[in-house]
Order: C-alpha cells, then sequence, then structure tokens
C-alpha cells in the first residue's frame, strides 16, 4: 500500500510539474506572489494556480482609490508593491488612519466572502501594483475546481477567524475582558449585521 501511494506522490508531483510549464507566466508570477501571502501558504498547488488564474492584476497611481468606505464590497485586494492607506471618514471629520498595507499582505477579505459594505477607504500611498480577487471569480474557481475553491474559503476563514480573534483580545485589553466578553456574546447571538443570502 505505501509503495502505491509514494507512486501516486510521484506521479501528482511530476503533473504538477508539466502543468507549471504549460502555465503563462502572468499567471505563474501571480501565484507566486499570492503564495507568498502568510494567508495563502498552505494552499495547495492546484487551489494556487487556480486562483491565481483568475486574478487580475492592477496598477495604481499614487493617491489613487481602490475603492470608497460605504461601496458595496466584492474582493480582496493583495498588495504586490507599494503601499496602501486604509482610513475611514464616516463621520466626516478628519480622516481616521485605520493601517497600512504593504506587500505580501491583502485586505479586504470579508467583502469576498459576502456582500458587505466596504469598512473603510482604501487609497494608495505610493505607486502600487495590485492583486485583485473577486467574488464572481472564486465562484468561478468552486464551480471548476471545488476542491481548489474549498481550500481557498477555508484558507480566508481562518484568516478571518484570526482577526476575530485579535479583534476580542484587542477589545479585552483596552475596555477589559467583561467588555469583550458582551462585545462576543452580542455577535454570537446574531444581534450583530447577519451575513446575506447568497
Amino acid at each position: 500500500m505505501s509503495t502505491l501511494r509514494a507512486l501516486l506522490r510521484a506521479m501528482g508531483r511530476l503533473y504538477h510539474r508539466l502543468l507549471r510549464r504549460r502555465l503563462d507566466p502572468q499567471t505563474r508570477e501571480i501565484a507566486e506572489v499570492l503564495q507568498s501571502v502568510p494567508a495563502f501558504q498552505s494552499l495547495s498547488s492546484t487551489a494556487l494556480y487556480a486562483m491565481a488564474a483568475a486574478t487580475h492584476r492592477r496598477t495604481y497611481r499614487r493617491g489613487e482609490s481602490l475603492y470608497y468606505e460605504g461601496d458595496p464590497g466584492l474582493g480582496l485586494y493583495v498588495v504586490e508593491s507599494g503601499r496602501v492607506r486604509l482610513f475611514s471618514d464616516a463621520d466626516r471629520g478628519p480622516p481616521r488612519d485605520l493601517c497600512e498595507v504593504s506587500a505580501p499582505d491583502m485586505f479586504g477579505v470579508v467583502s469576498l466572502l459576502g456582500d458587505f459594505r466596504r469598512l473603510e477607504t482604501a487609497e494608495t500611498i505610493t505607486e502600487a501594483r495590485v492583486l485583485g480577487f473577486f467574488r464572481p471569480d472564486l465562484k468561478n474557481v468552486m464551480r471548476r475546481s471545488p476542491k481548489a475553491g474549498s481550500e481557498i474559503v477555508m484558507a480566508l476563514a481562518r484568516r478571518v477567524a484570526s482577526q476575530h480573534v485579535e479583534m476580542f483580545r484587542g477589545i479585552e485589553e483596552q475596555e477589559g475582558r467583561d467588555r469583550a466578553l458582551d462585545a462576543y456574546a452580542q455577535v454570537a447571538a446574531g444581534t450583530a449585521v447577519e451575513a446575506p443570502a447568497e
């Protein structure tokens, strides 16, 4: 049995090497960028190349907006080069900087997983090259390769879960454990915004 398993693994590696040679250079390049993102490092090469083939590369000038707070969210962005600033100006006062994103990290994950409005504005600080992966792209990957699609969704779910835990810890550190538990209980009870139906 172990000999058969070893043979199947060797055949799989050979198949992936041949597949990699047939991929166009841009898809291979995008796959390398995606693999450098911590959330995608656990993806199999099949899932990684399926995602790379559906990903869009865009270049933005300095000071250009990728999206605005309140816009319908369609997907996530991976910074390939340059820097992007995420900020909020919902209260129409001075903008509040939330964070700066640079290679190799991503933002906008929640919008890929559901029909949620953007919570922030994304604007380039420098000229930036950004990869976009949107909900229709994910649906196409899932239709063509359900296993690859589920790997991508699981990687994103792990990322969102990690952010959820970090947010709990941040509230706990700033406002105390009771306030953090109250916030968690409200979300768990469904009193927060519910995910829209597909």
